[in-house]
């Protein structure tokens, strides 16, 4: 029987599908938990015959110094440690996309000139910079997730305010990223691309995160959003454009599996419709949201299948199926601006239950090819 390690600093839910899709398929697992320093708790005789490494890292810097150690022992890690890298950041993320072609929301970054951020004499200059972008605009850590630390921007005096405090941190680093703020229609795009060795890049699933009110600009679901599953079967220009941004981001890999956000640019598009049933539709999601909650505390498994039940209800719901028609009709008309790709990201309870695809079992399918 073949082992796959899955290192990892915490077990979520996440995990608990690979973990349920390695035994179902056959697999052991041999639980590589680390802290920091992480080569503290990956000696050699821990990584003695693995074929493969899944690697689960909820920090990035302990993902990144994981795969390092691991990949510079000559085991394949899923992501390898290029992706890792490239997906940690934010800016290098987008810079790449630029360079080649992808469409990208415009953006400024601006390096910290000292260990306390900016001089003052600097602020005035740096913010006619980033003002070349127009207000509204969008302030985001180079190195941050699930919507924390973002900032809407309305005027100068704000940003102003924020570039003052601006300090390196360990979600920011090196420097001040703006970005140009994209009008979505009250949802932004979740996609996922896999690579499996000697195959082709395939987007595997999608799904839409409507925000919970015109007034909030974030979609993320920790902060409220609302997930509605993708038939990216009826949009093939998404997919194709998909497919490319997903091969930017795993060229010169053999394999990997990446989460990509976009926003659908709504500009001039009338998207009202969406908020007169973003009401209801929350309504019914909080069945799910409640049950996550209430069972947070206990083994993923023993609730798998409640939340299982829960989603089915929530989808076959008449509100879901008229929200569904109505957001894919609006991404027909919209361009898609392509801004994060995301190396570890959470799917076992909304992008899993939403698209109806579990990613867990493209995990495997790879540690299956690389243990042949």
């Amino acid at each position: 029987m073949n082992t796959i390690g899955l290192v990892y600093d915490k077990l979520t839910s996440d995990e608990e599908e690979i973990i349920l899709e390695a035994e179902r398929r056959g697999f052991q697992l041999r639980y590589l938990f680390v802290k920091t320093p992480v080569e503290s708790y990956l000696p050699e005789s821990k990584l003695v015959d693995l074929p493969v490494v899944f690697n689960r890292c909820e920090s990035k810097s302990r993902a990144l110094e994981a795969g390092r150690i691991i990949e510079g022992r000559g085991i394949p890690v899923v992501n390898p440690f290029k992706v890792e890298y490239l997906c940690a950041d934010k800016v290098e993320t987008i810079k790449l996309w630029f360079k080649n072609g992808v469409d990208t929301p415009r953006w400024v970054y601006i390096p910290f000139t000292s260990s306390d951020g900016f001089q003052e004499d600097e602020i005035e200059g740096i913010a006619d910079e980033i003002e070349k972008l127009g207000y509204p605009l969008v302030v985001k850590p180079t190195m941050g997730s699930w919507g924390r630390g973002v900032v809407k921007v309305e005027c100068r005096d704000e940003l102003i305010g924020i570039l003052r405090e601006a300090r390196p941190s360990s979600v920011n680093p090196t420097g001040f990223f703006a970005q140009e703020y994209i009008e979505k229609p009250g949802f932004d795009l979740r996609i996922l691309v896999g690579l499996r060795p000697d195959s082709c890049i395939k987007v595997l699933c999608g799904i839409a995160r409507i925000s919970p009110s015109p007034e909030e600009f974030r979609t993320n679901t920790h902060l409220g959003g609302i997930p509605l599953g993708l038939k990216l079967n009826e949009n093939d220009r998404l997919v194709n454009e998909a497919e490319r941004a997903g091969d930017i981001i795993l060229n010169g890999c053999r394999w990997g599996i990446v989460a990509l956000d976009a926003m659908p640019d709504a500009k001039g598009i009338d998207y009202s419709i969406v908020y007169e049933y973003v009401t209801e539709c929350s309504i019914l999601f909080q069945q799910v949201r409640r049950i996550v909650e209430e069972n947070r505390q206990r083994r993923y498994r023993v609730w798998k299948n409640i939340l299982e039940e829960a989603f089915s209800r929530y989808k076959s719901s008449e509100i879901y199926m008229r929200m569904e028609g109505i957001l894919h009709e609006i991404l027909e008309s919209c361009k898609i601006k392509w801004h994060e790709a995301n190396s570890r990201f959470d799917y076992a309870v909304n992008t899993r239950n939403a698209s109806g695809f579990n990613p867990a079992t493209f995990y495997i399918d790879i540690a299956e090819d690389l243990a042949r």
